[in-house]
């Protein structure tokens, strides 16, 4: 079995691993990025989760850096608008969408991805399972790597858990919360799904002449000067219920949830489904993923044909893409330092170790219900560095949903945009511990927070 070494192992090719294995690699740092899927992106291309959601609080833009590279990326290859503003008929209310959306193609992101990873300077490794880790007295020494055709062991001085789940930390022994207080309940999952050739212009008409129907709804400001394929007119909403209601009640609707939620795409005529829910399952069980991934497939085909018959301008759409993997909002998430809290989030608190800021607000889908916590923020708010140190070992770094925050605080911190600027984070310091003390309680913050500034990321003080 071959040996392989590197400063810096970035393990899970997701948002927040990207941002890393780019960090670490910027920083100087010989990087490996490792993921099981044949392409990078995690949430946003395995899952079609869109748009990302938010970069802004209010008027302000409080994530850039990495993220913002990814945006600059995706506009140059005509694969997103950029970023845009979602106004609302209250001004203090943001439900849904955090007050703006990035949409995003996800196969152009793949490209974007692969690019700017490679660009940095780190080896990638597609197709690629960690099955197993060996660690001793709080550090990790190798983790086991399989793929089609080979089998290793990978060294690195620093490992950053960007798995979504925390596999490698906790089978380093970290420990770990998952779901609620009360119950151990995770937020359900969902999986989204796109549909083509609707007549967006009679779908909007509608929707403003039927407010009513909807829970939220907001109309993004689409800026001038966009290519001619792209849509001139968009809209974001959730509601429907009675429609719902009554292809429950007659058994021509098998769905989740109790309304329709959906944005309408970039490109004309398209629109992007986040609708389906299946509560109830551990998203670290394979059996239950795979009962998630059956019962999902149902409801998509389920609602994509009922809104073909039911809702206007949607008679001659058909279904044009689905998530290839469940979307898993919430699993294990690991005791750290410090656990960001539910407070820390609402009331936009303030760390001297900040490295990063959060935007978007409490979004909690029940654990056990049809319904939705919304809880608007009063600030921006920072993620502090020990956020990111799983107590009791000192060369894994965290970043992602699986960062040491609560059930309620990870409900803001989950999103991809917050994802990418922890993953930047966690990257810079990444480097910084291999090339120096080989700790990562050892790192000097405001020497990290300086080579964040250097990336173009916000960091505690900025604002």
């Amino acid at each position: 079995m071959s040996t392989l070494h590197y400063e810096v192992a970035v393990i899970g090719g997701g948002p927040a691993g990207v941002a890393a294995a780019i960090a670490a690699g910027r920083a100087g740092a010989k990087t490996v990025l490792v993921e099981p899927q044949s392409y990078l992106g995690g949430a946003g291309t395995a899952s079609l989760v869109g748009p990302w959601m938010t970069n802004y609080h209010r008027d302000t833009q409080v994530i850039r850096g990495i993220f913002q590279d990814i945006v600059d990326e995706l506009v140059t290859y005509e694969g997103s608008p950029g970023t845009l503003k979602c106004p609302y008929d209250n001004k203090d209310e943001t439900k849904g969408t955090g007050g703006h959306i990035t949409p995003f193609d996800p196969e152009i992101l793949k490209f974007v991805y692969n690019r700017l990873v490679q660009e940095a300077g780190c080896e990638l490794k597609l197709n690629a399972y960690v099955d197993g880790v060996e660690s001793e007295g709080g550090r990790i020494r190798a983790v086991g790597l399989r793929t089609k055709s080979s089998v290793s062991r990978l060294e690195a001085d620093v490992f950053v858990d960007a798995t979504g789940d925390g596999d490698v930390a906790v089978a380093a022994g970290a420990r770990y919360e998952q779901g609620r207080a009360s119950d151990g309940l995770t937020q359900p999952v969902s999986a989204l799904f796109k549909m083509s050739y609707v007549d967006l212009d009679a779908f909007i008409d509608y929707t403003l002449a039927h407010k009513d129907e909807f829970v939220w709804i907001s109309y993004p400001i689409v800026p001038a000067g966009l290519p001619a394929h792209f849509a001139d007119r968009m809209v974001c909403l959730s509601g429907f219920n009675r429609l719902v209601a009554e292809g429950l009640s007659s058994g021509e609707l098998e769905l989740g949830r109790e309304r329709i939620t959906l944005f309408s795409d970039f490109i004309k005529g398209d629109v992007l489904f986040n609708a389906t829910r299946i509560n109830r399952i551990d998203g670290t069980n394979n059996d239950q993923l795979i009962r998630a991934e059956i019962e999902l497939r149902k409801q998509v085909i389920s609602l994509a044909a009922f809104a073909r018959k039911r809702l206007p301008g949607f008679s001659r759409a058909s279904l044009s893409g689905a998530a290839a993997r469940a979307g898993v909002r919430e699993t294990r998430r690991i005791i750290g330092d410090y656990m960001l809290t539910q407070d820390d989030v609402r009331h936009g608190r303030q760390f001297a170790d900040g490295i990063a800021k959060g935007c978007f607000p409490i979004d909690i889908h029940s654990p056990h219900d049809q319904t939705n916590v919304w809880v608007e923020i009063d600030n921006a708010y920072d993620i502090p560095y020990r956020c990111l140190l799983p107590a009791g070992l000192d060369n894994v770094l965290l970043a992602g949903r699986n960062i040491s925050a609560s059930h309620e605080a990870m409900a803001s911190t989950r999103v991809q945009s917050h994802c990418m600027a922890m993953g930047q984070a966690a990257g810079i310091a990444a480097a910084l511990a291999a090339g120096g003390e080989r700790s990562t309680r050892a790192v000097n913050v405001k020497e990290l927070q300086r080579q964040l500034r250097s990336q173009r990321a916000i960091v505690a003080g900025d604002l």
